[in-house]
Formats: C-alpha cells, sequence, structure tokens
C-alpha cells in the first residue's frame, strides 16, 4: 500500500469518526502490508455500514477483515474469469484438432463389426 492511500483512508476514517483518536502510525504499522485497494474499499465499507464505533473497538481487526474479504472475493472472481477462458479456449482448441479417421481404419474397423460412428443402424 502506498501512504498516499494509507492518508486517504485515515483521513476518511477522521472525518467520519473523528472521536476515534486515531494514531496513523499504529495504523500505519498493523496495517500496511495490505493491498492499497482492498485497504481503501475496507474503509469505504466502515464508512457506509457502521453507523457508530465504540471506543473499545478494534478497528484495525475491523479493517484487516474486511480488506481480506475483499481481497479474497476478487480472488475468486478473478479465477472464476480464468477457468471460463481456460475452458473456452480448450473447446476452441479441440475443434480445431479434430479431424476425420482416416478412411482405412473405417474400413478395417466396419469389416469387424465395429461401429465407427457416422453411420446409421445398419452400419451404412
Amino acid at each position: 500500500m502506498t501512504t498516499q492511500i494509507f492518508n486517504q483512508g485515515i483521513a476518511l476514517l477522521n472525518k467520519i469518526f473523528p472521536k476515534l483518536g486515531i494514531e496513523a502510525k499504529i495504523y500505519w504499522a498493523f496495517l500496511n502490508d495490505l493491498d492499497g485497494e482492498y485497504f481503501f474499499r475496507a474503509i469505504q465499507e466502515i464508512v457506509k455500514t457502521i453507523p457508530e464505533l465504540y471506543p473499545g473497538t478494534n478497528i484495525i481487526a475491523m479493517i484487516r477483515t474486511r480488506a481480506e474479504a475483499h481481497r479474497l472475493e476478487a480472488l475468486k472472481v478473478s479465477t472464476l474469469k480464468i477457468e471460463a477462458e481456460t475452458e473456452k479456449e480448450r473447446i476452441e482448441r479441440w475443434q480445431k484438432e479434430a479431424v476425420s479417421m482416416p478412411q482405412d481404419c473405417v474400413e478395417t474397423l466396419t469389416r469387424l463389426g465395429i461401429k465407427t460412428g457416422g453411420e446409421d443402424e445398419d452400419g451404412k
């Protein structure tokens, strides 16, 4: 996380909850390992959904928990996109690689009474 994002998040918290008495150095020490995007989303979520914060509330833990939830959600969405794209690519590759069975194989299998696909019930 950049100090700019950190400062914006802490400023927002201070503006909405002025009585918290945030000590930025302590918050930085416990939150600087978070991704800035998820940190800021966590701050926004707290501001949007928590009407009051009380003196004993562990804001650092709240931020970390929400930031981790946002990170996991983004990872899940990203993984689903990759899996969907991979499956689509796989199908396209199979379609490109599909070739007809050589005629001599079809004839040999037909003589052995093995259906090769595409023929009717009479084997024609």
